[in-house]
């Protein structure tokens, strides 16, 4: 065996003596780095994730904001969703998942927004004066649920109409709390009697929504307590409060409207939902002049069971609301209901005779997930009734938004069109994809991500149709053949699915049956010309496989074994290469033998090769690059960057080495202050530039990165909560 060539020690030397040398010190950038800016957006799939929060301002036409649980704050523009909360770094990451977000009625330029996760960190309340595009921020002693259990009631946030410096905000854990300063600062509001006792899944649900009567100026919280006093008013502008009539014990007021008559509707379920599915419910008016409870649940013989999520008003005509079921698993979603006399009498999408709508997802195709016609959607607590548009609903699902067309036909025996209206929302959790060279015939990116398995992009800017949709359990790896993209593979939890290939660009899949070992998942990597699979099984005890059949037979690796890192050379069909308890090897037979080069890299490294480029091997360690131009027999330091992933692209001419892009920080004596940058190098690693900005930190990073296999200057990178960011060189 040759003598081991040790990296991981020098690589801890280079560090050390960064740190002492102050190389995260300002750093010379050549003249093509400071020319580049970049324009972001992402590679279209159409949400992909769920919808909490939808608020129109009723003031300013066309004016709406949408918050999600793990992917920050959206603004209606023109009919397009723009991301207000990309702001926030991989360091601030919690803030991405917005509780609540609120709308000023009256000073229209003016949103807050409550910011935070999950509970156990401490959350933030934001306020803006320009639609979003600057944040002040206050940070507060107690968490938020932007993800937790009843992430969909709401809103918490609310701007008092009558005096619209004043803005409520009912917490989980510690009470209400009001700022008299446009939200610049916030105090505890110590009268309110209640915080809120009951908890589901051991997070706090706390006070829910704040209104106010529109009659009188009152203002009425919500509040989850379990013996059903869940409903307080204040006269006084909050120096005192009184319990209004109690609900029964065990129901909890998920939403709520006030009319201008001083009716209080409430949309009520046994639990705050929506990861536990609400198994009863009701639909409550409360005149706030007599006390007078009066059910108005909807009854529509559609055989609905569980509860109800969300309720809206028409801003035109207080006697027209609009509930969302929640809880109830029909084939069809969950069912919408609307009355235009204040609950005395309902029409609904669906009844167990009639269908009074038609799906239109022709944007987005994906959706229709396998079906004749796509699902009216589930977990719809997000609700809001267009002020300017009565015939305009739109809708939060788990994955996506929807809204209707013309409303106002229900109940009139003419289907009610649900157009996809998810315009620039991108919530997916992105763990990997892959850009290969294309041509018009083969895709652009295979992808996977959670929830939705992944997606084979033959256009990046068009959203996939239903065909190019994995759907097939949760994904761990994918490949493709850099020579022809329309070989792909990836593999997935599913027992009867565990690897897929496809040879017609993913258009069909193929499932490999014949496996060698007991597990399922694990990371897959395909030669260059798509002729042979590597799998590693996810399992501690999982030793790689090769086959040059799909399955049809296969081949211990010899050479490696359990826990090594596979990667197939993107250029010469039978070479791949392998990171085995920091060892590095090569196959130069299709994977069925693999001998060490004598390198020992860090095991945390995470291998790259380079297309067009055989022999050509980078490595990211989190800390230092390195990489190899002859199979990893020698290996260059790449110091001037913390990287902890890295990808190529096209070059800027033919011929020339490729765009390296890499997810990281050129502070290499420490960390960046607002988390992880996006750098590229267009001469091999010899200087970096920072291409994203303080604006542009998109919260909760994932380190995948690529460039576009054809298209100089673009890349790609993933995220949990804001899919696949794509970054273009500005014109």
């Amino acid at each position: 065996m040759k003598g081991l060539k040790i990296f991981s020690i020098f690589l801890a030397a280079l560090t050390l003596s960064a740190a002492a040398a102050g190389c995260g010190s300002k750093k010379e950038e050549s003249p093509e780095a400071k020319s580049v800016d970049y324009v972001w957006s992402n590679v279209a799939i159409g949400g992909g994730g769920y919808i909490t929060g939808i608020v129109y301002n009723p003031s300013e036409e066309g004016l709406a904001y949408t918050r999600t649980d793990i992917g920050g704050a959206y603004r209606l523009k023109d009919g397009i969703w723009e991301p207000i909360t990309d702001c926030f770094g991989g360091d601030e990451w919690n803030l991405i998942g917005i509780e609540s977000i609120a709308t000023d009625p009256v000073d229209t330029n003016r949103v807050y927004a409550a910011c935070g996760t999950y509970m156990g960190t401490d959350g933030a309340l934001m306020a803006s004066e320009d639609y979003g595009k600057h944040w002040t921020r206050f940070d507060v002693p107690f968490g938020m649920g932007g993800n937790n259990s009843g992430r969909g009631t709401g809103e918490r946030l609310a701007v008092d109409p009558s005096d619209n410096k004043k803005v409520w905000y009912g917490s989980r854990s510690d009470g209400l709390w009001m700022s008299s300063d446009y939200g610049q600062t916030w105090q505890k509001n110590e009268a309110f009697p209640v915080k809120g006792n009951y908890s589901q899944e051991g997070n706090s649900i706390g006070i829910m929504w704040v209104k106010f009567d529109p009659s009188t100026g009152d203002i009425i919280a919500g509040a989850a307590e379990t013996e059903g006093d869940c409903l307080y008013r204040s006269a006084d502008g909050g120096q005192s409060w009184e319990a209004l009539p109690s609900l029964q014990a065990g129901l909890y007021p998920l939403q709520a409207e006030v009319s201008g008559e001083g009716i209080l509707y409430l949309a009520c379920s046994d639990n705050c939902g929506p990861n536990l599915s609400p198994t009863s419910g009701a639909v409550l008016a409360l005149d706030l002049k007599t006390g007078e409870y009066k059910d108005i649940t909807p009854d529509v013989d559609d055989g609905r069971y569980g509860g109800f999520g969300g309720i809206t008003m028409d801003g035109s005509d207080d006697d027209t609301i609009v509930v969302t079921s929640l809880g109830f698993w029909d084939d069809r979603g969950h069912n919408i209901y609307r009355s235009t006399d204040g609950g005395q009498s309902w029409d609904a999408l669906y009844t167990n005779g009639s269908k009074n709508f038609v799906m239109d997802v022709s944007d987005a195709d994906w959706l229709t997930w396998g079906r004749e016609e796509a699902s009216i959607g589930w977990w719809t607590a997000a609700v809001a009734l267009d002020p300017f548009n009565s015939d305009k609903v739109s809708y939060g699902t788990g994955a996506t938004l929807y809204s209707t067309v013309n409303l106002t036909d229900l109940g009139s025996g003419k289907p009610v069109t649900i157009k996809f209206d998810a315009y620039g929302i991108e919530e997916t959790a992105v763990f990997d994809m892959v850009a290969p060279p294309y041509d018009e015939d083969s895709p652009q990116m295979y992808s996977i991500m959670g929830d939705l398995t992944g997606f084979a992009h033959m256009d990046v800017e068009v959203r996939p149709d239903d065909d190019h949709f994995f759907k097939n359990g949760a994904a761990g790896s994918v490949d493709c053949a850099w020579l022809d993209s329309s070989y792909g593979v990836y593999t997935s939890d599913s027992k009867q699915k565990p690897i897929n290939y496809t040879t017609d660009g993913g258009k069909t899949w193929n499932v490999i049956k014949r496996l060698p070992a007991k597990a399922g998942s694990g990371s897959v990597a395909m030669s260059a010309d798509g002729s042979t699979i590597i799998w590693k099984p996810d399992s501690i005890t999982g030793k790689p496989y090769a086959t040059r059949d799909y399955g049809q037979t296969w081949y211990e690796c010899a050479g490696i074994s359990y826990g090594s890192k596979v990667i197939a050379d993107r250029s010469d069909p039978q070479v791949f290469y392998a990171l085995c308890e920091g060892e590095f090897s090569v196959s130069r037979n299709g994977g069925t033998v693999f001998e060490t080069t004598g390198s020992v890299l860090p095991d945390n490294a995470v291998i790259k090769s380079v297309g067009g480029h055989p022999g050509h091997v980078w490595a990211a360690t989190g800390a230092s690059i390195m990489y190899t131009e002859n199979y990893g027999e020698d290996w260059t330091m790449v110091r001037n960057l913390n990287a902890k992933a890295i990808g190529f692209g096209a070059p800027e001419n033919e011929g020339d080495y490729p765009v390296i892009y890499a997810i990281g920080n050129d502070n290499v004596s420490g960390g960046s202050s607002s988390g992880d940058g996006i750098y590229r190098s267009i001469d091999k690693g010899e200087s970096w530039q920072r291409i994203n900005d303080g604006d542009h930190l998109f919260g909760n990073i994932t380190p995948s990165i690529t460039g576009d296999g054809v298209k100089y200057g673009r890349v790609y990178f993933a995220t949990n909560g804001r899919g696949i960011v794509m970054g273009d060189i500005a014109e």
